[in-house]
């Protein structure tokens, strides 16, 4: 028994050393989606997708992966799925000279299932971009297309959903499904916008870019912004107008970079449209830019001195309210030492509303601010931070939709069960013939679908044995009448459960626990331990096997000495290490 327990306690010790060293990282991935059909002739006459793409595919971070997909009657690949890298942006650039308007139907099913089967291998985040300007059309029979779409709202969309792929949709010209491609985006939690014309497609895949794989921006004002000394490259991104005179970036020297003038660590990237230029390893200060102001410039960052935010949704419903909980990290580690934050000032501004102030919230090096949400339909949230010797920004859209259906929640922190209830409001839809249909999704686990039956006008949906450390994503279908008779989907924003729904605020008495209690369980283990320890003979005085606990203890103690030590200078050498880091950073902000 001695040495049993002893090799599990060794291959204990092996499983959480190894648990210590992996560092696996999980890989945003993006799919495109890019409609070929022939009806783009008409709508996209001067083949502005080839330009929209090409700027989008710059737009990507290299640490993503990303594919490129032409669909018409079927579905082709325009660039094969890969780590973003140079290379791959250099060919994927080049790929979308092949885009075309030559396509006989319009294939939505065929395509987003080319895309499920053929992408989305890993467990990061995946966001698919569909581009399109029609309805869903596979064949000359008007009945076959109807199952198509139809099969999309009950087999594919649920699909998208356990999968956890949020789906950003594009639609060009007012003959697109619009009601389809809302039901793609608001789903799966992604976001849908509509181009009014091939002009457009350049901004719009810009915001899909940041929805799918946000950059960290610098506040551009009145064309200056300011580089700090922390950040390794930054790219302005300009829109220009038919006709404009050639743009111009001026370094804080006083020198200035052209299309012409550019060096060797300057990359410039031009269009009919706009300029995309990227500076690597900048000079600190202010630089400014020649050209228009447009509201849709952008100044975006490569540095380890990030602004994060929590998780924002794409969709609130008018009962919820907006909060926004922001921290920064230096190389990924946060950033919580007092004299740091002391320098900071961050501000909220919704829409052209006036600026409100973050406060500190009560865990060290985190800022907090919450509001009633400001009225149904688009709006635009904007953070900036000012670190005195350096400024950070994030913009997030978020939209505001009608709430004919409320989610209440129930929470059993220590059995970890959530209880999720749908209450429809009956003065806006009809219950009888509702039908409310579920898709539970976890990192790494097949998806469930599940179909709830109604209780008192009412839709419960039990999850029990939350697993810890990860998150369950559950997403809703409804379907159901309005008060005047006409079939509705309402919108229910997905619902995202993690490990903060189950932390309870602490008591006096687990803040403090009682010492009796555990003096007692001392006494009460020795108590056991020595007649344990006595138990040497069987019933009838004969001699039985006895384990030699003194040595198994000795060699327990022993190794939980290792395991305190290791743990003792590897955390002291870590916080030592983060200090100097953090130290090195301030001195040089400062």
């Amino acid at each position: 028994m001695a040495k049993a327990l002893i090799f599990a306690v060794i291959g204990w010790l092996v499983a959480w050393s190894a648990c210590l060293q992996a560092q696996v990282s999980a890989t945003d991935e993006i799919q495109v989606l890019i409609d070929v059909s022939g009806s783009m002739k008409q709508n996209d006459p001067h083949n502005l997708r080839i330009e929209a793409s090409r700027l989008l595919v710059n737009l990507l971070p290299d640490n993503a992966k990303a594919g490129l997909r032409l669909f018409a009657e079927k579905t082709e690949v325009l660039s094969a799925s890969d780590a973003v890298s140079p290379a791959w942006k250099q060919q994927a650039g080049k790929a979308t000279a092949n885009i075309h308007s030559r396509g006989l139907y319009t294939n939505i099913e065929d395509a987003i299932k080319s895309v499920l089967d053929g992408g989305f291998a890993g467990t990061g985040n995946k966001h698919l971009i569909l581009l399109t300007d029609g309805f869903v059309d596979i064949s000359k029979d008007i009945m076959e297309s109807a199952d198509s779409r139809e099969r999309i709202l009950s087999e594919w969309i649920p699909r998208l959903q356990q999968m956890r792929v949020k789906v950003e949709t594009i639609a060009l010209s007012a003959q697109a499904d619009k009601e389809l491609l809302q039901r793609l985006a608001g789903d799966t939690g992604g976001w849908a916008e509509v181009a009014e014309s091939a002009d457009q497609l350049q901004r719009v895949f810009v915001k899909m870019a940041q929805k799918a794989a946000p950059k960290d921006s610098l506040p551009l004002a009145g064309n200056r912004f300011e580089v700090d000394a922390s950040i390794k490259e930054f790219s302005v991104l300009v829109f220009k107008k038919p006709g404009a005179t050639p743009t111009l970036l001026w370094m804080p020297d006083g020198g200035k970079l052209g299309k012409q003038s550019a060096s060797g660590n300057v990359s410039w990237l031009e269009s009919a449209n706009y300029d995309l230029i990227t500076v690597r390893e900048p000079r600190a200060g202010e630089w400014r830019l020649e050209a228009e102001v447009d509201p849709d410039n952008r100044v975006m960052i490569v540095t380890d001195l990030k602004l994060q935010l929590g998780e924002l949704p794409n969709f609130l419903t008018e009962k919820q309210g907006l909060t926004v909980k922001a921290h920064f990290t230096d190389g990924g580690q946060l950033i919580d030492r007092a004299d740091f934050l002391a320098m900071l000032s961050l501000q909220v501004t919704v829409d052209q509303q006036t600026p409100t102030n973050m406060a500190a919230t009560g865990e060290a090096g985190y800022f907090g601010w919450n509001a009633l949400n400001p009225g149904l339909g688009k709006h635009l949230l904007r953070v900036v931070a000012d670190g005195k010797t350096f400024r950070r920004e994030i913009v997030h859209e978020f939209e505001v939709v009608a709430a004919p259906i409320a989610v209440e929640k129930q929470i059993d922190i220590a059995a970890r069960r959530v209880t999720l209830t749908l209450v429809p409001d009956t003065a806006l839809l009809d219950t009888i013939g509702m039908s409310v249909n579920v898709s539970i999704g976890r990192a790494g686990q097949a998806g469930e679908s599940r179909a709830l039956t109604a209780h008192d006008g009412r839709w419960d949906l039990v999850l029990a044995d939350i697993p810890v450390g990860g998150t369950t994503q559950v997403s809703f279908s409804v379907t159901a009448r309005g008060k005047d008779g006409n079939t509705l989907e309402p919108l229910v924003p997905p619902v995202t459960i993690d490990d903060s729904w189950f932390v309870a605020e602490p008591t006096a008495s687990e803040t403090h626990p009682a010492e009796p209690d555990v003096a007692a369980d001392a006494e009460h283990g020795a108590a056991h331990g020595d007649a344990a320890a006595g138990e040497s003979e069987d019933a009838h005085g004969e001699p039985v096997s006895e384990t030699n606990w003194l040595q198994v203890t000795g060699i327990v103690l022993g190794l939980n000495l290792l395991i305190a030590g290791t743990g003792y200078f590897g955390y002291r050498a870590f916080k030592q290490a983060q200090f100097r880091k953090q130290q090195a950073l301030l001195e040089r902000l400062a």
